[in-house]
C-alpha cells in the first residue's frame, strides 16, 4: 500500500531537479530567441552551469537514499526517475553545447516553433513531478501525463512534416538541410526525454495503486 507519510523529502526533490531542467530550458530559450546577438559561449556556459548544479543535487539525493531505512517508493524507481530527469537536463544542455561547438551563424527558420513546443513539454513534465505526492490519484495524474504525451506526439509530427519538406525543397541534401534536420531533431529529442519521465512515473503509479 502506498505510504504518503514518507514522501516528503524524495518527492520534493524530484520537483527540485525538475525545476533545474526547466531553468536550463528557459536559459536556452532566452539565448536562442536572441540568437545570433546572444553570445553562444555565454549561453552554453549558463545552461551547463545549471546542468552541473542539477547533477550535484542528484548526487545528494542518491547519498540520502543510500542512508534511508524506508523510502516512499522502491529505491530502484527513485534511481530510475532521477536518471530520467537527468537525461532531460542533459538533452537541453546538449543543444547549447552543439550550437557553440559547431559555431552556427544562424538557425533554421522553424527553430522557434520547435523551441516553443519543447519548452511547453518541459513545463508540462515539471507539473507531473510537482504532483508526485498524489501518485495514486489517477484522476489527477493521468491528464498531466497525457499532456506531456500529446506534446511529444505533436513534436514528432512536426519534425516529420518539416524535415520531409526540407528534403523535397532541397533534394541535393545541402548543408542547410542537414543543419535544420539536426537542430529540429535535438528539440524532438528533448520531448522524447519528457515522455520517458512520464513512463517512469506511470510505472511508479501502477506499482503503488
Amino acid at each position: 500500500m502506498f505510504q504518503k507519510k514518507k514522501s516528503n523529502y524524495f518527492f520534493d526533490q524530484f520537483a527540485v531537479v525538475g525545476d533545474y531542467s526547466l531553468r536550463a530550458m528557459e536559459e536556452l530559450k532566452k539565448g536562442i530567441l536572441n540568437f545570433p546577438d546572444e553570445d553562444a559561449l555565454t549561453m552554453k556556459n549558463t545552461v551547463h552551469a545549471i546542468e552541473h548544479q542539477a547533477d550535484d543535487i542528484k548526487h545528494e539525493i542518491e547519498e540520502r537514499l543510500a542512508r534511508e531505512f524506508m523510502t516512499p517508493i522502491d529505491r530502484e524507481d527513485i534511481f530510475l526517475l532521477l536518471d530520467a530527469i537527468d537525461d532531460l537536463t542533459d538533452s537541453i544542455d546538449e543543444i547549447s553545447y552543439k550550437i557553440y561547438l559547431r559555431d552556427y551563424k544562424q538557425l533554421p527558420d522553424k527553430t522557434p516553433l520547435f523551441l516553443d513546443i519543447a519548452h511547453r513539454a518541459v513545463v508540462a513534465v515539471v507539473e507531473v513531478l510537482k504532483n508526485l505526492q498524489n501518485i495514486t490519484n489517477k484522476k489527477l495524474m493521468d491528464p498531466l501525463i497525457e499532456n506531456v504525451r500529446n506534446l511529444e506526439e505533436q513534436t514528432d509530427h512536426m519534425y516529420e512534416e518539416n524535415v520531409h519538406a526540407l528534403y523535397v525543397k532541397n533534394p541535393d541534401n545541402d548543408s542547410n538541410t542537414v543543419l535544420a534536420e539536426d537542430i529540429y531533431g535535438m528539440f524532438e529529442y528533448v520531448t522524447d526525454k519528457c515522455r520517458d519521465i512520464t513512463k517512469e512515473v506511470e510505472i511508479i503509479m501502477y506499482k503503488n495503486l
